[in-house]
């Protein structure tokens, strides 16, 4: 009904098949189907050209409406495509998330009034396909496996094995991670995880395997178990070095080192990031390109594309 319109609006098959780039076949096979699945004819043809007939005359004023409400729709799209507006729907890890996260959607809704931001948390892994998500950060200790959806690299954060002073009471301060048998240890991870520690230090590997006390997929529950004394956790360096520092917490094997955690954003592709997307993505970047400049990370790691599978 739209490319009947151009045709009438346009003043035939040919000026219609220009202003469109569509080939001329394509415009007179597409109305003659639209004639077919009518059943009635829209135009008289003749060898001077095509009329309107009277049926024809009348599907043309109906489609009007159509025509404009396609139009608008095409007009949105490149709004869409060419500044933030609309919905844009964002899924975070809780508790780590908290510090990268939300403080950089609270600047962006203040810098982009037109775009309406829903964040949700998730400890899950998750394709952002299967919940209609924008983007999906996430933090993992393993690489992503390969698939067709886009995993950008943009943070790198270092893991530690801390305890609390009471936890090693009356016991040797480990040197090697053979001495962790028989301590109470926390485990970070679905429950059905095969609980091990992957412990390196310099060229040289070990892997404590473990009977959790107690397990958690919430980071926040993990530190909170570590500082009242419940066990030995791997826990954010970040997040327990002051704790450290003072005394409060023991960096347990501080020459032996468990994988870090890895923020990646993950989407479907470049193509179908809206405006929005794109711009909070751009924030990102920024955010942690300053933070490099600033604060001299070493393990922050400069982003870089690749495609990776959930």
């Amino acid at each position: 009904m739209y490319l009947f319109r151009q045709v009438v609006d346009l003043g035939g098959i040919s000026a219609a098949s220009r202003a469109l780039r569509i080939p001329k076949s394509t415009v007179a096979r597409r109305v003659a189907d639209l004639e077919k699945r009518l059943g009635s004819l829209l135009f008289h043809r003749r060898s001077k050209g095509m009329t309107l007939t009277n049926f024809g005359h009348e599907l043309h004023v109906r489609c009007a409406q159509l025509v404009e409400d396609a139009d608008h729709i095409f007009d949105f799209a490149d709004m869409r495509r060419e500044r933030p507006t609309g919905f844009l729907h964002i899924i975070y890890p809780p508790y780590t998330g908290h510090y990268l996260i939300e403080s950089m959607a609270a600047e962006f809704v203040r810098q982009e009034p037109q775009v309406q931001l829903h964040l949700e948390a998730s400890t899950g892994l998750l394709d952002p396909r299967s919940v209609a998500a924008d983007l999906v950060f996430n933090f993992s200790f393993e690489p992503l496996p390969d698939v067709d959806i886009i995993a950008r690299r943009l943070f790198s954060n270092p893991f530690i094995l801390a305890a609390h002073p009471e936890v090693l009471r009356d016991r040797r301060l480990p040197e090697e991670p053979q001495a962790l048998r028989g301590l109470p240890c926390i485990g970070f991870g679905p429950k059905t995880s095969p609980w091990a520690w992957r412990l390196t230090k310099e060229d040289r590997s070990y892997t404590h395997r473990y009977d959790p006390v107690l397990s958690t997929l919430q980071l926040s529950a993990l530190h909170t178990a570590v500082r009242r004394a419940a066990g030995i956790g791997a826990v954010s360096q970040r997040i327990v070095e002051d704790e450290i520092a003072r005394g409060d917490l023991v960096h347990v094997l501080p020459d032996w080192a468990p994988p870090p955690a890895v923020l990646y954003a993950i989407y479907p592709s470049g193509r179908t990031l809206t405006a929005a997307a794109r711009r909070f993505m751009e924030m990102t970047l920024e955010y942690f390109n300053q933070r490099t400049k600033l604060e001299h990370y070493d393990d922050i790691v400069p982003p870089t594309p690749a495609r990776k599978k959930l």
